[in-house]
């Protein structure tokens, strides 16, 4: 395995990694950010389903952070080209509709982004090491 492929394998890690911890911060998060508590309006029942439905996100990006991980550690580093494409099918619409939720509710939709572009780096990096 070339450098640049075992890079590749730790920049996918590393994205697997982030996009699992924002997961397990949706989760476990004590409270709802002071945002999305002023868009409920001091409606206890809002805040109640808003906190549910992060919980319901952050348990589905700690699934997509695991399935990359072992993706990455698997098939992208035995050279299976499709790995490639079901490591972007994971994460690019998953991390693009969170940025697209986080920006309409004026929470730091950037994190996702750089989630994003990550993923896109190691998937680049690793295709390019792959023979055509």
């Amino acid at each position: 395995m070339s450098t640049v492929h075992r890079a590749a394998i730790i920049v996918l890690d590393l994205s697997a990694a982030l996009v699992a911890s924002g997961g397990l911060y949706d989760v476990f998060m004590p409270r709802l950010p002071s945002n999305l508590r002023e868009i409920c309006g001091g409606n206890q029942q809002a805040q109640v389903l808003v906190r549910a439905l992060l919980r319901a996100l952050g348990g589905c990006l700690i699934a997509i952070g695991i399935a990359v991980a072992i993706l990455a550690n698997g098939p992208v580093r035995d050279g299976q080209r499709w790995s490639l494409w079901l490591v972007l099918l994971l994460v690019v619409p998953s991390e693009g509709l969170n940025a697209l939720g986080m920006r309409r509710v004026d929470s730091p939709y950037y994190v996702p982004i750089g989630f994003i572009l990550l993923t896109v780096a190691g998937v680049i990096m690793a295709a390019a090491t792959w023979p055509r």
